[in-house]
């Protein structure tokens, strides 16, 4: 027997989605056909959590949309897993105490678990009557099937959540850099190309992280790795709010971000030096689309102005 409150229950409860928002057409059909076809003014697509019940589709409660677990009869469907047939809950041994039978007028009940693929029970299918009822073996084929009419489309749900799941993660490996989680070239080259296609002002700002070969040499390749791990993370999150940055390979990030940003550029380049590694940043910025009309353009022009930062910078020495 399943308790109520099993962690792996209320985590397959909780992954379909279905105790967000309200009810649903696909639902609602089923439960409408529940009463047509078994002549019952109520009808509940009911699902159970540790601590109540919620319908998330009903027919004849009204604006009534949950209940406490006191009042429950679908919980003890989930808990043993199979049918609950109830011809007279006043004198039934397992309900007869539930306070339902008085404030709701519920007499006898038919209950069909709804149960996941992977066998975890998510509530009932019920059908409910004001007065005693002798439920036949045809009452309970049409609950079965209804039952798993609706269990169909909540495993489609999960099927197709589990494809777009997989195809964003498809699309983060693709587009960002395994390393130090930013975009990658790819991702780059792609977002430059469209900014430049709808002709709007930003600027491009590359920043070189100087120095870190001599301290891979001296640390070794997984310790330079950790670091530019770091400082990637500490350029984005300088940037945050501003626009997108980049790896472009190897020890060369950047970054595309609202135009007029060379102020937050250089706060960001002297943000972004680690002095206890030694490593310098140096940063040069592009206005676009005014500079550069192309993405080979844009970067050409990157990588000039950096090599004459850098010759500005060894003269100055």
């Amino acid at each position: 027997m399943t308790g109520v409150g099993d962690p792996r229950r209320l985590a397959a409860l909780a992954e379909t989605g279905l105790l967000e928002g309200s009810s649903e057409a696909a639902f609602d059909r089923v439960t409408r056909l529940v009463a047509e076809v078994l002549h019952v003014p109520v009808a509940l697509f009911t699902l159970v959590t540790d601590d109540r019940q919620v319908f998330k589709s009903s027919v004849g409660v009204g604006n009534v949309r949950s209940t406490p677990l006191s009042h429950s009869f679908c919980k003890h469907v989930v808990e043993s897993g199979a049918p609950l047939e109830v011809v007279d809950a006043r004198v039934h041994p397992k309900v007869r105490d539930n306070p339902a039978i008085e404030d709701f007028g519920i007499v006898s009940y038919l209950g069909m678990p709804l149960t996941t693929s992977d066998g975890e029970r998510l509530g009932a299918l019920c059908a409910i009557d004001h007065e005693p009822r002798q439920w036949t073996g045809r009452d309970q084929g049409v609950l079965e099937d209804l039952a798993g009419a609706a269990m169909a489309e909540v495993e489609l749900r999960r099927a197709n959540r589990a494809v777009a799941a997989a195809a964003a993660e498809l699309h983060f490996a693709a587009t960002h850099d395994t390393l130090t989680h930013l975009g990658n070239r790819r991702a780059l080259l792609d977002d430059l190309g469209q900014l430049l296609a709808d002709g709007r002002a930003a600027t491009f700002a590359l920043f070189d992280l100087h120095g870190m070969r001599g301290y891979n040499d001296q640390h070794g390749h997984p310790a330079g790795d950790a670091l530019l791990a770091k400082l990637g993370g500490r350029l984005e999150s300088l940037l945050v709010g501003h626009g997108h940055v980049y790896r472009l390979g190897g020890v060369q990030l950047c970054a595309l971000l609202d135009a007029g940003s060379q102020d937050i550029v250089e706060l960001a380049r002297v943000a972004t030096a680690d002095r206890t590694s030694g490593v310098r940043c140096r940063a040069v910025t592009v206005d676009l689309p005014r500079e550069g009309g192309s993405v080979a353009s844009v970067l050409r022009l990157a990588d000039s102005r950096l090599a004459g930062y850098s010759h500005v910078a060894t003269a100055g020495r």
